[in-house]
């Protein structure tokens, strides 16, 4: 089986890209030093993103907001 190229497309979430390869897409966390694990939805990518912000003590940008107290 032949493979294709992979193609990398902007989304409309900071740090996530998506990628076409084989005719199948894949949603990923454009942060450099970090693993290219692979998402099915590009929700869960941007998801993703901002858990890895929180983790590294910084404001999530996508869609998880932090809880005041």
């Amino acid at each position: 089986m032949a493979c294709t190229a992979t193609k990398y497309y902007k989304s409309k979430y900071k740090y996530v890209q998506n990628l076409k390869r084989n005719g199948k897409d894949y949603w990923t966390l454009n942060i450099p030093g970090v693993s290219k694990i692979k998402y099915e939805t590009e929700r869960a990518a941007a998801i993703a993103v901002d858990k890895y912000l929180l983790s590294k003590g910084k404001e999530p940008l996508n869609i998880l907001v932090r809880k005041i107290k």
